[in-house]
């Protein structure tokens, strides 16, 4: 392109030699740009905006180095876009984008029926059983006091802690089977 621009006489050789140093520049601007965004698609709207900004500019005003005009509008524009993206992360949310804190109509409905098999397992356990279980897992008792409160051994109350939780995963899985539609 720069060989033909030098070849040509007349008024058009400094246009087209202004083509060739634009389409250099705009390279140099693209590769500046990228550098600071690390996003090519960005990258080519901003060197898009900056020819457009140098070009209106250039209409208004003389321009005694394009080159570093056009690296001033791009280096604005990079930090424009920076400036939008933060202000974006940030918007505020309308009350309808806002998800409700409660929880939804069928976790409550699963819950509750949880909570009524865990009670109907307790009420079926022994009841040795379920008093070792309800002071060591529900209100924290050591086994070493229940043990001495209940007149058991210490491996007898853990033995006891382990029975009833077994007991407790197979209804529980058991009543999940049933309302899933399985058989038990």
């Amino acid at each position: 392109m720069a060989d033909i621009a030098r070849r040509l006489p007349g008024p058009g050789t400094a246009e087209m030699s202004d083509l060739a140093s634009l389409r250099a520049q705009r390279r140099d601007l693209y590769q500046f740009i990228v550098r600071r965004t690390r996003d090519p698609a960005t990258a080519e709207d901003l060197v898009q905006e900056t020819f457009e900004r140098l070009l209106a500019y250039g209409q208004a005003k003389t321009i005694v180095d394009r080159a570093a005009l056009g690296y001033g509008i791009a280096l604005n524009l990079v930090r424009d876009h920076f400036r939008l993206a933060q202000r974006r992360a940030f918007q505020a949310l309308d009350d309808d984008d806002i998800p409700c804190p409660d929880p939804a109509p069928e976790q409550i409905l699963m819950h509750r029926q949880k909570v009524e098999v865990f009670s109907q397992v307790l009420d079926a356990m022994p009841p040795l059983r379920r008093d070792v279980f309800i002071r060591r897992r529900l209100h924290g008792h050591s086994s070493r006091q229940i043990s001495k409160d209940l007149s058991l051994s210490e491996a007898a109350v853990e033995k006891h802690v382990a029975r009833a939780l077994e007991q407790l995963r197979r209804e529980v899985a058991r009543a999940e089977r049933r309302a899933g539609g399985g058989r038990s």
